[in-house]
């Protein structure tokens, strides 16, 4: 895995030194203008002229996650762990350079953190996670933390040519609802067992960073903050690697 996102990047960043400097950049960008945009719609400041327009301004993510700090037992499954996120929902954005700009946007952000070796998530009836072994003479299938989250990254853009840019910048989400599933096989059976009310944590800020090319690239995000919170879980924070398109 980790070869192949490095084959990807080099990729990437090899076909943007050779793309920047064919393009040139239209004259009339007029740093201090805003957009504004919802699903579908755009509004454009420049200057004393205000337009309104048909948009869709939002992107799609899915990225595998890793887990870093991770408490004794704690196993994340980059493998099997992943975040869905239709980013940039509602948006708005102000022109700082003929080929930078700020942007702030809303986001929904869909997460698994899987383990799938030999411990489980566990709850007990003070709602306090941990990690357990499975019931005896069981045969492990997986054990997930799920949750969702508004996100509301700001970011700083910079065009290397009307095709090609890289964004980096912080990244707020809060996280109004979690979960909690594990299955496992007991004599030939399946079994499950599933909670709400995880705990996780509400608020978190991380870090994010992008490279798109022809609204296809690679995303980067980590966020140092425990998923859950720490009187009610095992600490593990995380790092998300995968693929974004952008419109």
């Amino acid at each position: 895995m980790k070869k192949v996102l490095s084959a990807i990047l080099m990729a990437t960043l090899s076909l943007t030194n050779v793309t920047a400097a064919t393009i040139d950049f239209d004259d009339d960008e007029n740093p201090g203008g805003w957009n504004f945009e919802l699903p579908g719609v755009k509004v454009n400041k420049s200057g004393s002229s205000t337009e309104v327009t048909f948009s869709l301004s939002s992107s799609f993510s899915f990225g595998f996650i890793g887990g870093i700090n991770q408490a004794e037992g704690v196993s994340i499954d980059m493998g099997q762990s992943y975040e869905i996120e239709w980013g940039d929902v509602i948006s708005c954005e102000v022109r700082v350079g003929k080929k930078d700009f700020m942007r702030i946007g809303m986001g929904l952000d869909w997460r698994n953190y899987r383990v799938t070796d030999f411990k489980m998530f566990s709850k007990n009836e003070r709602d306090i996670i941990s990690m357990q072994d499975y019931p005896e003479g069981t045969e492990p299938k997986f054990s997930r933390i799920h949750t969702f989250s508004l996100s509301f990254p700001l970011k700083y853009y910079h065009y290397l040519n009307k095709n090609v840019y890289f964004a980096v910048g912080p990244e707020l989400y809060f996280t109004p609802w979690g979960s909690l599933k594990t299955r496992y096989y007991e004599d030939g059976e399946k079994k499950k067992i599933t909670s709400e009310n995880v705990h996780q944590s509400r608020f978190s800020v991380g870090v994010g960073a992008e490279v798109i090319i022809h609204h296809v690239g690679i995303y980067y995000k980590y966020n140092p903050f425990n998923v859950l919170r720490t009187s009610y879980g095992p600490k593990f924070s995380t790092m998300t690697v995968g693929l974004k398109v952008a419109f």
